[in-house]
């Protein structure tokens, strides 16, 4: 009987867990959108200035963030974020709008595809 109260709670904490890293991963990339939001503002308004100080933004806060998501991710996803940053940092750089923003497109999808694919649901698990 002990062995299944064990069992049933270490269960139990990996759940918890989960569900937890589930909703840090998803507050995260909202966090993260929102300054991709202000980012891709100033690229359309051509305000290279802004832009320049809110990709820094983004990167300080992505450093922050990447360490504990590589615990629990695929790095590969940590590289191509890491990458795309790299990209739109140096197209804000040179004043290429329509590539900056297609790169934020990307960006955005990337933060956005993480917690939906960490989540539980049968198409995850087949």
């Amino acid at each position: 009987m002990k062995v299944y109260i064990a069992v049933a709670g270490m269960i139990l904490s990996l759940l918890g867990l989960s569900a937890y890293t589930l909703h840090a991963f998803s507050d995260t990339a909202a966090q993260m959108a929102g300054g991709i939001d202000r980012l891709e503002a100033d690229v359309l308004n051509s305000n290279w200035t802004g832009a320049a100080k809110t990709v820094v933004e983004i990167k300080q806060d992505w450093v922050k963030h990447k360490q504990w998501w590589a615990i629990f991710i695929d790095h590969q996803e940590i590289d191509n974020i890491d990458t795309a940053l790299a990209r739109t940092e140096k197209f804000i750089e040179t004043q290429e709008r329509a590539l900056a923003a297609g790169e934020l497109a990307v960006l955005r999808l990337m933060l956005e595809h993480i917690p939906e694919k960490e989540r539980v649901n049968l198409k995850n698990i087949f």
